[in-house]
């Protein structure tokens, strides 16, 4: 699909490829892909532009150590009415800088179509893959294009992370492309990236995250009010899943005026994207998959914030009908 269709590009010398903003690296990795594929099948030049910042530390690793051509996203950058790409994502969601009144010639994404989804050409959006980067690499190899090591590297370890070495949420297509890339990969790099030096601030969070944990029955929520960057819940809620007893994590941080939650889950009755609608309904936006969902609550002041988040908890309790469990410290 992503190989026939990037014909409709033809007469274009430039474009502006957008992953979501606070870019993970199935975004990173499938932008710089989707980047190299115009260049060599339709000799068109790309700007990779991501909103907000990056700041686990793998994420970091993953553009040093492979030197991934990313901007930081600029209104600028859309005066030149180049076509634009969003990868991984899809307007209007609450999670790319992308200006309401624009809307994208093509998307490509492995989350869920929203109705709200507009764009001028075509829409690849396959919510049953795994990750978008096994997509792109799909494309690549429909044209038989060479993936370098770098490159490879970037893809493999994006396919690997999204779907958690395929036990999350991975599909036949994944597993496929995840083999196909095993022989290119810089093993040297993906130890670099994937086992990054951690700064002493990752570890005072961790700590206040386990401090600040409550247990309701299999349901752990954690509330960290300020983090020092955006995609510190996602990563705390994955690592509050593997305690033992617990079937779902939910995680809220404050950043910069803006409430981040995230969802992690094991339970197969539920649907964690839904769940994390209903719990930001009227305040903000989310989405995701079965397993694994994230949320976004725009423009809160810091002292609205804890009244913020005891709302949110209080819906999820009562979603799974936990409103009068009394919660207990984590360990």
């Amino acid at each position: 699909m992503i190989a026939e269709n990037i014909k409709s590009l033809s007469g274009s010398n430039q474009v502006l490829i957008l992953p979501h903003d606070n870019p993970d690296p199935d975004s990173i990795a499938s932008a710089w892909g989707l980047s190299y594929l115009l260049k060599k099948r339709m000799q068109i030049s790309s700007t990779i532009a991501y909103g907000g910042l990056i700041g686990r530390a793998e994420n970091r690793a993953l553009v040093r150590v492979l030197k991934i051509p990313l901007t930081p996203f600029s209104h600028r950058l859309l005066q030149d009415q180049t076509p634009i790409i969003m990868v991984d994502c899809q307007p209007h969601t609450g999670n790319s800088s992308l200006p309401k009144e624009i809307i994208p010639e093509i998307i490509i994404d492995h989350h869920p179509l929203r109705k709200t989804t507009k764009y001028k050409q075509w829409a690849y959006i396959r919510e049953q893959i795994g990750a978008t980067s096994t997509l792109v690499v799909s494309a690549l190899r429909d044209l038989r294009l060479p993936i370098a090591k770098k490159l490879a590297t970037a893809l493999f370890y994006a396919i690997r992370s999204e779907t958690k070495d395929l036990g999350r949420e991975g599909s036949k297509q994944d597993y496929e492309n995840y083999l196909y890339l095993l022989p290119k990969v810089d093993f040297k790099a993906l130890y670099r990236i994937s086992f990054p030096p951690l700064s002493a601030e990752y570890f005072r969070s961790v700590k206040e995250a386990l401090d600040k944990s409550t247990v309701f029955k299999s349901v752990v929520t954690c509330s960290l009010g300020p983090v020092p960057y955006p995609e510190l819940p996602a990563e705390i809620a994955d690592f509050l899943i593997h305690r033992e007893g617990i079937r779902l994590s939910s995680v809220m941080g404050f950043f910069e005026g803006d409430i981040y939650l995230s969802l992690r889950s094991i339970r197969t009755d539920v649907n964690a994207a839904d769940i994390m609608q209903k719990m930001v309904r009227g305040y903000g936006s989310g989405g995701g998959h079965t397993v694994m969902a994230g949320g976004k609550i725009p423009s809160i002041p810091l002292y609205k914030v804890k009244d913020i988040e005891k709302i949110i908890t209080r819906r999820l309790l009562r979603f799974f009908l936990l409103s009068r469990i009394k919660g207990r410290k984590l360990y």
